[in-house]
């Protein structure tokens, strides 16, 4: 065999070899982002931007709010997962509250947006407590972009994108100094969702891209002196088949204008943020996590920003 054709031979075999360990590692990478992103809460400063999660935070401080962030893990790969939120709601006289939310997440080559319309009703209880309830529509697009990978291989070529129904349920209760709240941003489960079984019954694929997920959280407001404010909360999600993932946190707030917070998150992470409120009608958040389980080793932490607008 002449000396270029056995090169040319060797460099096949070669870009071959590369091509099955380049497709091993995006195997091993998407499936530590799966997991990754099935255990733990999405956002850091969620308690600002309830309404992404519980619809029934609509309208609730009945003048207009906007609501931004945008959330983004780093990792010691190229595997950044981020998410970009946005959210709009006003209360009316008549008790409804409305609203729209909109949601971007990316994690590897697995792409979601969704978007929802937020629905809200107060029933005023008593002088001081109210409670609310709330209802979320939308949809939600999902895509998987294999032709980002730049794998020469037809099993990971092309994209794959479906759309899936969006409805979710929340109830809060508002008192002067405590509040309580349960939700569930999406309950309708589509096929692309669901674990594929056999005949028999027994899971074969588990690459469920959303389960049912349903929030809880209560806290409440000690005043410390009179310009010093502390309120200790916790904060569960359970989701189907998985364990339970619980915050515990406590946020210092200096005479409205600076809120301090610390977080943990059992057995995942710790959290510090700070929340600005130093112009009028108009509030700065960031928060950053850090992680303290196994995944420490190949995450570099994860930052979040938001910014509330009301007038």
């Amino acid at each position: 065999m002449p000396m270029s054709k056995k090169v040319g031979f060797i460099l096949n075999i070669k870009n071959q070899m590369m091509n099955k360990y380049k497709v091993l590692i995006v195997c091993f990478i998407f499936g530590v982002s799966s997991y990754a992103q099935k255990t733990a809460p999405s956002y850091l400063l969620y308690r600002y931007n309830m309404t992404i999660l519980n619809p029934a935070y609509t309208g609730v401080n009945e003048k207009p709010e906007i609501g931004v962030g945008f959330r983004k893990q780093q990792r010691d790969f190229e595997d950044d997962s981020s998410s970009q939120y946005a959210s709009f709601s006003q209360g009316f006289q008549s008790n409804l509250g409305l609203g729209v939310s909109i949601v971007n997440d990316k994690v590897f080559i697995s792409k979601e947006s969704s978007i929802a319309i937020d629905v809200s009703y107060k029933l005023q209880l008593d002088r001081i407590n109210k409670l609310y309830f709330g209802m979320k529509v939308g949809g939600t697009f999902h895509m998987l972009d294999f032709n980002s990978l730049g794998v020469n291989d037809p099993l990971f070529s092309g994209n794959e994108t479906t759309f899936s129904p969006l409805v979710g349920l929340g109830a809060y209760l508002k008192g002067k100094r405590y509040f309580v709240n349960i939700s569930s941003p999406n309950f309708v489960l589509s096929e692309l969702q669901q674990p594929k079984t056999d005949s028999l019954g027994k899971i074969i694929s588990d690459s469920v891209i959303e389960k049912l997920h349903v929030y809880i959280g209560t806290g409440y407001r000690f005043s410390l002196t009179e310009t010093i404010d502390l309120t200790p909360s916790v904060f569960s999600r359970f989701v189907s088949n998985e364990d339970m993932l619980l915050d515990i946190s406590a946020a210092a707030d200096f005479s409205n204008k600076i809120e301090a917070g610390l977080a943990y998150r059992v057995n995942t992470s710790v959290i510090a943020s700070v929340m600005l409120k130093l112009i009028k009608n108009t509030s700065l958040g960031y928060a950053y996590e850090s992680s303290t389980s196994e995944y420490s080793a190949v995450s570099s932490g994860t930052h979040e920003f938001v910014m509330k607008f009301s007038w």
